[in-house]
């Protein structure tokens, strides 16, 4: 669904995942409009719970199936983790010595030294005056 920020007059759309729990979350609460915030001026902007339902027909029926398939992951992935029940293996020690630098300066005197080498000394020459006529 295509909407335009009413204060910056950017386009944004709202994804069918957003809407279906935006007219969620209208029924549960038993609201009238939605507030879509803009990605650029994060205002937040009303659109009415018609509009989402014409963009979103049938999202009751969607909404079930989606609570079905809720409901029926965390059984699957219990008895997923049933036959895995070893402990999990350690990391080789290499890989910690890998991860784990050693020390180093601080950035902060790093940058501060080499932005002064690089930068050229300002010039004191003074500019030539303007001829007059």
């Amino acid at each position: 669904m295509q909407l335009r920020c009413t204060y910056c007059q950017t386009m944004f759309a709202l994804s069918r995942d957003e809407m279906l729990a935006a007219l969620d979350h209208l029924e549960e609460q038993k609201l009238k409009y939605y507030d879509a915030h803009c990605p650029k001026c994060r205002r937040a902007n009303r659109v009415d719970r018609s509009k989402l339902e014409l963009a979103y027909p049938n999202w009751k029926a969607d909404l079930k199936a989606l609570a079905k398939q809720a409901a029926a992951l965390p059984q699957t992935a219990a008895e997923a983790e049933t036959p895995s029940a070893k402990p999990a293996a350690p990391k080789p020690a290499a890989a910690k010595s890998k991860s784990a630098p050693a020390t180093k300066k601080p950035a902060a005197s790093k940058s501060s030294g080499s932005a002064a080498a690089k930068k050229p000394a300002p010039s004191t020459k003074p500019k030539p005056a303007a001829k007059s006529k």
